[in-house]
């Protein structure tokens, strides 16, 4: 499969951009000449493209840059040596570290996180469990929106530090086994899930399972007991102390931790 490249200018101005020589032709002579042949009509639209037409028409003073840059996100994952990224549309979600070199597009979810903590509770089965329960649909597949999943999905809220050690050391286990099956497994992460529905012994289930247990035990659930509901009670006992502007834990390393550099580690996608 032949390598595609995105060209990005960031929020650079124009001479700037332009100082990139052969880049800058490249989006003149592609972009800018279809833009400005939109903006005089010369090319022929249906009655569903006429609003798009006129976002493009007011995007000429700017034709250089991205149309959606999603500036808060890449103003987030630059200050992070690595950030989280799952498929945005997925029957269940897996999540990978990033490299913060690399500009994610808009078919992967964003998760401004670098620690192994993080990565543990958004990889664990409760987040699973959310995400199926309040994602959007289409057709056949999920569609993880952050509005409805991420921003309403409860974080444990009395995690331990020592409990924070073993799920973050459960979500590395995890990564070093599929790291290592990958390099004996064509097909790519979804060939190596696939593997989960079969029969028997297998050390990814194995490793899933025990984050599973870890991340449980950092909420304070009974695995016994309905996890949804568990989960549905938290959100509403959050919601409430938010409410009252009573202090509640945010997503990520939560601020009882010592020192959350300590939970990152440097596996992830590179360029």
């Amino acid at each position: 499969m032949p390598t595609r490249w995105v060209i990005d200018f960031g929020d650079s101005e124009q001479l700037t951009a332009a100082s990139h020589s052969a880049a800058f032709e490249h989006v003149k002579n592609t972009v800018l000449v279809k833009m400005e042949k939109i903006a005089a009509g010369e090319i022929p639209r249906g009655d569903r493209e006429r609003f798009m037409d006129q976002f493009l028409r007011a995007r000429l003073g700017n034709w250089w840059q991205f149309r959606r840059a999603c500036v808060d996100t890449i103003s987030a994952i630059t200050k992070l040596s690595r950030y989280v990224v799952c498929s945005r549309h997925t029957k269940k979600p897996v999540f990978e570290f990033m490299s913060s070199r690399i500009r994610p597009d808009s078919a992967v979810q964003v998760f401004a996180f670098e620690d192994d903590y993080s990565f543990g509770i958004l990889q664990g089965f409760p987040h699973t469990l959310w995400f199926i329960t309040k994602c959007g649909k289409l057709t056949e597949r999920l569609r993880y929106s952050p509005e409805s999943v991420f921003d309403t999905f409860p974080w444990p809220q009395t995690a331990t530090v020592k409990q924070i050690d073993i799920v973050a050391a459960a979500a590395r286990e995890l990564r070093s086994v599929r790291a290592e099956a990958l390099l004996k497994i064509k097909g790519g992460l979804r060939a190596l899930y696939r593997t989960l529905e079969l029969p028997g012994a297998n050390r990814l289930k194995e490793a899933h399972a025990a984050l599973d247990t870890a991340v449980l035990t950092a909420y304070g659930f009974n695995p016994k007991k309905d996890l949804l509901a568990q989960l549905l009670a938290l959100n509403q006992e959050v919601a409430t102390k938010i409410e009252n502007a009573e202090l509640v834990a945010a997503p990520g390393v939560p601020k009882n931790y010592p020192d959350a550099k300590k939970l990152v580690t440097n596996d992830c996608i590179k360029i």
